[in-house]
């Protein structure tokens, strides 16, 4: 086990309830209860919770660690009262007398949501950290419900990042989620999220579905007519492809 996760797991025991005490007594059977969502994948939200600033809303994007370094990146959505939400990556480091995860430096911008695709940001960066052996990268990917109420849901996220009346933690989430609907490779190497974001900005009426295959979907979008392809992972679906048609100029 590596030291990272030696603290992983320590960190978890102390967060654990204790047992309760005392005879056992027959309690009658709980209410019937809607299915639980499942549960999220991330490693270090303790140490994620406990660096957070007063004022400031986040959400997890990714973690990547480095556990024989004792080292981990988490990227973050992070909205506050008067600014607009953005994307960081946050650094954490083992290396310290209580050998305890805690966040170091200062955050980094991973890629500005209002520059051009050339301004890539923190991405370079992170993608080759993804890439180098022994790092674990964990991410979640695909929105509930099928790819066209998966647009609406887009549109809706999308007005929430920049409804500047909406709380911060509202803002954070609604960036977060925009983030899972991407595929690694749209929103890493291609950086399409910002180019995403502004489509969003308007109305989108769909026009078209088209199976391909038992796991993907193109759905077309009126005007513009955007094209925007899904792939099923596990129960959810993710943009793999995003085509964006530019929106014709009104008629005089």
């Amino acid at each position: 086990m590596t030291p990272l996760r030696t603290a992983l797991l320590a960190a978890s025991l102390a967060f654990a309830p204790g047992c309760p005490q005392g005879p056992a007594v027959d309690l009658p059977p709980p209410p019937a209860q809607t299915p639980a969502r499942a549960p999220e994948p991330w490693l270090y939200a303790p140490a994620l919770h406990e660096a957070i600033p007063a004022g400031l809303a986040v959400r997890p994007v990714f973690e990547l660690a480095d556990g024989h370094k004792g080292r981990a990146e988490i990227g973050v959505a992070v909205a506050s009262p008067g600014a607009a939400p953005r994307l960081e990556v946050w650094e954490f480091s083992q290396n310290n007398p209580k050998e305890r995860l805690q966040r170091v430096g200062e955050a980094r911008e991973l890629v500005a949501l209002d520059a051009p695709r050339e301004a890539r940001g923190q991405l370079d960066a992170i993608r080759t950290a993804i890439a180098r052996p022994g790092n674990e990268f964990v991410r979640m990917r695909g929105l509930d419900g099928e790819p066209e109420a998966i647009v609406a849901e887009l549109q809706r996220l999308a007005a929430t990042v920049r409804d500047e009346a909406a709380s911060p933690e509202l803002r954070a989430e609604a960036l977060a989620s925009l983030t899972r609907a991407l595929d690694d490779h749209l929103l890493f190497t291609e950086n399409r999220l910002p180019g995403l974001l502004a489509a969003l900005a308007g109305e989108l009426v769909i026009a078209s579905r088209e199976p391909v295959g038992e796991r993907r979907v193109i759905v077309t979008t009126r005007e513009p007519p955007h094209r925007l392809t899904f792939a099923r992972t596990g129960d959810r679906w993710a943009l793999v492809e995003l085509q964006l048609a530019l929106a014709s100029a009104p008629k005089p």
